[in-house]
């Protein structure tokens, strides 16, 4: 025997309101991702770019073009590129000011906060986002949950060619960037060094590293990453 007309009735109107919450629920779902993308761009990015901003950021920049090329294009052993897409996705607007303001103890970047007032590193800023626009990137900043000495095996085994072997870069006959140095990890997020091993700095040697990439050198899962990382935040100086 079939089931009485009104418990079928019931059945449907159930798969009914079932279907309508799971669609609701979902709906919420993807409000909520949108909602926490847009609040990370917010976090991310704060500095107005608007052509007049630009067009003084540009007239500026000629103070740092002898060092990072009127491109933002870099200069291999005194100072690097600028205007890479993966750098300017992960870079937040604060990094950007702070590195402008107070310079990079120990390197060639010194600070330009007598310089230059808020107004005119803002321009800055925005003149350098003009470079190569990009939207920011959504980064990953649970806590690192890295093995030092493990992630010293890994950095002296793939980084250290390019790095050095204390991470000094430049300043130890390497051809990459500097990244042992203590004012450079204090001033970054570990989402932020977790984007670049992944996803490399574009226009340059440093090669992504995910764990997925088709074009790494060495493919590295997150553990390995964060382990990287661990150690050299554990070896700054």
């Amino acid at each position: 025997m079939g089931k009485p007309t009104g418990d079928v009735h019931h059945d449907r109107i159930s798969h009914t309101c079932q279907r309508v919450i799971s669609i609701m629920v979902l709906t919420c779902m993807i409000a909520m991702l949108i909602a926490t993308h847009a609040w990370a761009q917010g976090k991310m990015r704060w500095i107005e770019n608007n052509p007049a901003g630009v067009a003084q950021g540009k007239a500026l920049f000629t103070a740092c073009g002898a060092c990072h090329g009127m491109q933002g294009e870099g200069r291999q052993g005194i100072g690097p590129r600028l205007n890479s897409n993966t750098f300017l996705a992960a870079a937040s607007d604060d990094f950007l000011v702070q590195t402008i303001r107070q310079g990079r103890a120990g390197t060639t970047m010194i600070p330009w906060g007598a310089s230059f007032k808020d107004a005119d590193i803002q321009s800055l800023v925005a003149y350098i986002r003009s470079l190569n626009p990009v939207s920011a990137a959504t980064l990953n900043e649970s806590p690192l949950n890295g093995d030092a000495p493990r992630g010293a095996a890994l950095y002296d085994t793939i980084c250290a060619a390019c790095h050095g072997r204390t991470g000094a870069g430049y300043q130890e006959t390497a051809n990459g960037t500097g990244i042992g140095r203590k004012a450079f990890l204090d001033s970054v997020s570990n989402g932020f060094l977790r984007y670049i091993i992944k996803h490399g700095k574009s226009g340059t040697q440093m090669r992504p590293f995910a764990k997925d990439s088709k074009v790494a050198v060495v493919n590295l899962t997150d553990q390995q990453v964060d382990d990287v990382i661990t150690h050299l935040r554990s070896q700054s100086w």
